[in-house]
């Protein structure tokens, strides 16, 4: 009678320790979002693309960094889309321009047509002295025009 209890508290610790020594199942999803650096602080979707036939979305992302002047970076990815449902960055292009200007930004809009993508940004000077509106025109990741928003 003592053998079927000992038999299965064998199977049981033996069950047990098959579990706790499996190692965990990578996820290289969230691995990428923990190494997010922490000052990227806005990502969206801009629009969509369709290039060379290939098709995907803009996404946009503002870094930004200081203390008291905090200042902002701005870049545009290309996320392309493949057959199995699955998506990869294909391009990043980084705004040198607004990195000059050494402004963060207090808000954008954008919107994409068979031309590219159009972002218009609202900046707030740190020094309080020159907050602006900018028009960002990406036509690829190799073109891109950036200017002050006319009125």
């Amino acid at each position: 009678m003592l053998a079927k209890p000992i038999v299965a508290m064998a199977v049981l610790a033996l069950v047990a320790g098959l579990a706790v020594a499996r190692p965990a199942l990578a996820d290289s999803l969230l691995d990428g979002l923990k190494a997010l650096p922490g000052n990227v602080e806005d990502v969206r979707i801009g629009g969509s693309w369709d290039r060379d036939g290939k098709s995907g979305v803009y996404r946009i992302l503002v870094t930004r960094s200081g203390g008291d002047l905090v200042t902002a970076r701005l870049f545009v990815q290309w996320i392309a889309y493949d057959d199995n449902g699955g998506s990869v960055v294909q391009d990043t292009v980084e705004i040198q321009e607004l990195a000059a200007l050494t402004v963060d930004i207090v808000d954008f809009t954008s919107e994409s047509d068979g031309d590219g993508l159009t972002v218009t940004i609202q900046t707030l000077d740190p020094n309080g002295s020159a907050d602006k509106t900018y028009v960002l025109k990406v036509t690829s990741p190799t073109h891109h025009t950036f200017v002050p928003a006319s009125n």
